[in-house]
């Protein structure tokens, strides 16, 4: 029986609410880092799928090990399948 490999990244795309005017992502990623209500959290590769609020701050931990941090009020974060969307701005 075959097992099922695991990707080791995640795609990442950032939008911003277009009245913002900031730049946004798109690109892959080892890790992204925020806070919700409980709490920091992280999210990885091969993660559950999950629909957050978010607040405050994000971080996006990328394969070259660079952060891209981003400082919002509040936000909206979805995982599923590996595909992390982040809508900022709202």
């Amino acid at each position: 029986m075959k097992r099922k490999s695991l990707k080791e990244e995640l795609f990442v795309a950032v939008f911003w609410s277009p009245f913002v005017g900031k730049v946004g992502y798109r690109g892959a990623a080892a890790a992204i880092t925020s806070d919700n209500k409980i709490g920091k959290f992280d999210i990885l590769p091969e993660h559950t799928n999950f629909i957050t609020l978010i607040f405050d701050k994000l971080v996006i931990h990328t394969l070259e090990k660079k952060k891209i941090e981003y400082e919002f009020k509040r936000g909206v974060l979805e995982v599923s399948d590996n595909l992390v969307k982040i809508f900022l701005g709202l």
